[in-house]
Formats: structure tokens, C-alpha cells, sequence
């Protein structure tokens, strides 16, 4: 081959491999307020996938708190939307079918991987629009500290057990005993208790025993016994533990994993123990599933079929249990995670909560509403809820008044 030809050859070598690598399809993957603790995870994660095949260059890109739900709507609104967002279950309810793509056909020769609540838990209205990930199950963290100096011992067995104990740490420490979840909105409460919401075709959650329960909330706030923020977000939660704020709150493993990154005095003062199980011991506290969304807009559903079944796989959703302490949607990577004798420590808190939690997973649901009439703004009707219940709570309204006035409200937007 003479010089010539060989510069040409090479030439054309070149161009061939420079076209080869322009045609990997970019994936960008969201994650939801995970980084930076799950930083190295997520960089294994991609790193391996990547190595795994040349058709497509996955990167990835973490969302604060209160950040993914602007984005999507943006990405969608601009077209320009990721492969894949991770949110919680019931805002994949609330944002499909307007803002989500369903994957029904692109998940069916691989859902069997996963459990059939996790898929159940991924359908609206017969269509499946999300590619289960982690889930979580509370336990109730605690500052062994505080609770000495309290003489409260940590054995809840009923939320009233929760609000005495609360009282008692109040009077002994100067500081709320529990913070108590309010952030999330109130109906995850009423069905914890087996309370209804609707009921043929009407909201029902104004009864005597509805009033009941939100006034323990109102009355333990006023006394102080509860942290008085009805929006103490999960930074801010972990953030008021780990300076020693408030004694007791409930949370997964993965959040008393992020009291060891926020104050490791704090994590080594820590505890858990069992959150009591509601309506008569039929479910666990805190169930809470997570979702890899596909945004509308998205046109190489192929690709992204490619990269959801790799980044919710079994050996994937294993990883990141392990690492956050969090559960697999999966059908073998929870009982792969419980086998490895590392996780097995029960001096270290958090991963006594990941043990704890998998004694009661199995009785673990993510609370959502179910059987609103067609056409209800689901989210606008949990505004006025909250917004009610809220100011009940902080004592600016009786609670009969705010259930009276929000199941009116309701009843007016099912009537339309």
C-alpha cells in the first residue's frame, strides 16, 4: 500500500469512527433529590451501562426538592424532555396522562422483574406510566439522649403512644418530641387510620372520628409537643434532627443514612424503633414508591426502554438498597440485599431501620386517592384539603369548620 493510499485508508478509518461515535443516542436520565449522597452510585450506575453497549451515551442529572415538578412541566411545554424522571408514585398519578407518556408496550417484555404491587402501584387507568424504583417504609428514629432524659422508653404501639411520648419529652426537654409528618398532607393520615375520603362519589372525611383525629394534630401543635412547621420538608427534617431540634420523627433508612452526612454526633446519638401500625395493624407508616417517569414529548421510547430496564433492573435496584437503605420494587434484589451479612448490623441505625423496615414492607402502601369521579383535579382538591386542615392545625379555624368547609368544597368540584 503506498503512502498515499494509506493516508487515505486512515483518513477513511477515521471518519467511519467519528461517524460511529456521533450516532450514539444521548439518554439523559433525572433523579430526584438524591445527589450528593448518592453521587458515587449514580456514576457506577452509568459508567457500567455505558461500558455495556455503544448504541447509547447515558448521562445523568439530579433535581433538588421541589425542583423536578417545574421541570417537567417546563421540558414538556419547551419539547425538550429527558428519557426519564424520577418522582413520587402520586405525582406520576396526578401528572399522566397530560405530562407523561404511557409505557405499557415498551416495559411488557420485561416487567415480570418486578413485584406486582410495584406494577399495580405504576397503572392509571389500565395503562402502566412508570418503571418501578425504590420504595420506602418508615421506622421511628430517635435521640437515645433526649428520650432518657425523658424517661420515655421507645415502645410505640398506638399513634396515642406517639403524642404522650411527645408531651413527656416536651416537659422534660424544652424541645417538640415528634416531627410529625405534616408536610406531606393530610390524607395519607385518615387512610393510615382506615378513615374513608370518598365515598360513593362524595367526600366523606368531615365525621366526628375525621374531626377527632385532625384535633390531636392541632392540640399536640399548640402544646408544642409537635414541631410547629406544617412545611418541614425532608432536608429540613433531617437537618432539625441532626441539631437536635426535635427528639423523634418517621423516616426510612435512607434518611437516617443522611443524619450520618449531616452530623455524625447526631447519627451515633441515634436510634430507631417500630412506628406503630395503623387501622388495626393492617398497614405500616410511611409507605412511599418511587417512579422512573417518561415525559411526554419523548420520541425514542426504544432507547429509553433500553436504559429503564437497566437502571431498575434487579442487580441495579440491589445496588442502591444497599447504599441508601431504601427497598427494591424488584422480585429478588430485597431478598439479595437481606442475605448480604453487612447489612445485618443492628449497631448501626441505619441499617437497623433498613431491617426494621423489612419486617413490616409487606403491609406497606403508598396512599393515594382512588375512585374520584372522572375529572377531578386531584391536586387542586388536595390543596384545599391541606390548605384547611393546615390552618386548623396552627389554630386559625376549628376543625369541624375547616372538614366542613373543604368536603364542601369537594362535593362542589364532583358535582360539575
Amino acid at each position: 500500500m503506498n503512502f498515499k493510499r494509506s493516508v487515505l485508508v486512515g483518513a477513511a478509518l477515521f471518519a467511519a469512527s467519528v461517524v460511529s461515535a456521533q450516532a450514539a443516542t444521548k439518554v439523559e436520565f433525572w433523579s430526584h433529590s438524591l445527589a450528593p449522597t448518592y453521587d458515587a452510585y449514580h456514576k457506577e450506575l452509568v459508567a457500567k451501562f455505558n461500558s455495556s453497549q455503544k448504541e447509547i451515551d447515558l448521562t445523568w442529572k439530579d433535581l433538588g426538592w421541589g425542583a423536578m415538578k417545574p421541570a417537567i412541566v417546563a421540558a414538556v411545554a419547551e419539547g425538550n424532555v429527558p428519557g426519564l424522571a424520577l418522582v413520587p408514585t402520586d405525582w406520576m398519578n396526578e401528572m399522566a396522562p397530560k405530562l407523561l407518556t404511557p409505557v405499557t408496550k415498551i416495559i411488557a417484555p420485561f416487567k415480570g422483574q418486578y413485584t406486582d404491587a410495584a406494577l399495580a402501584n405504576a397503572t392509571v387507568d389500565g395503562q402502566i406510566y412508570g418503571f418501578p424504583s425504590y420504595q420506602v417504609t418508615a421506622v421511628m428514629v430517635y435521640n437515645k439522649d433526649m428520650l432518657a432524659k425523658a424517661g420515655v422508653k421507645p415502645e410505640f404501639k398506638t399513634l396515642d403512644d406517639v403524642f404522650n411520648a411527645s408531651k413527656q419529652i416536651k416537659a422534660k426537654t424544652g424541645k417538640p418530641g415528634w416531627a410529625s409528618k405534616l408536610q406531606d398532607g393530610f390524607q395519607g393520615w385518615f387512610m393510615f387510620e382506615g378513615l374513608p375520603i370518598v365515598s360513593g362519589g362524595k367526600a366523606v372525611f368531615n365525621s366526628p372520628k375525621h374531626v377527632a383525629l385532625v384535633q390531636k394534630f392541632a392540640d399536640a401543635y399548640k402544646e408544642g409537643t409537635i414541631v410547629k412547621d406544617v412545611n418541614l420538608d425532608f432536608d429540613k427534617q433531617i437537618a432539625g434532627f441532626a441539631n437536635g431540634s426535635f427528639a423523634m420523627f418517621a423516616e426510612g433508612g435512607h434518611a437516617v443514612k443522611k443524619i450520618k452526612d449531616a452530623n455524625p454526633a447526631a447519627y451515633a446519638a441515634a436510634d430507631v424503633t417500630t412506628f406503630p401500625l395503623g387501622d388495626n395493624g393492617k398497614f405500616a407508616f410511611g409507605g412511599w414508591t418511587t417512579m422512573y417517569v417518561v415525559p411526554k414529548g419523548q420520541k425514542d421510547l426504544a432507547s429509553v426502554a433500553k436504559v429503564a430496564q437497566f437502571i431498575t433492573g434487579e442487580e441495579a435496584q440491589a445496588m442502591f438498597s444497599k447504599a441508601s437503605y431504601t427497598f427494591a420494587s424488584t422480585k429478588n434484589a430485597n431478598a439479595i440485599v437481606a442475605k448480604d451479612v453487612a447489612m445485618n448490623d443492628d449497631k448501626d441505625p441505619g441499617k437497623k431501620a433498613f431491617k426494621m423496615g423489612g419486617s413490616v414492607i409487606s403491609k406497606t402502601r403508598h396512599f393515594m386517592l382512588k375512585d374520584l369521579p372522572a375529572g377531578a383535579d386531584e391536586a387542586a382538591l388536595g390543596k384545599v384539603m391541606n390548605d384547611k386542615i393546615d390552618a386548623a392545625i396552627q389554630g386559625r379555624i376549628p376543625v369541624k369548620q375547616a372538614l366542613d368547609e373543604a368536603v364542601a368544597a369537594w362535593n362542589v368540584q364532583f358535582a360539575k
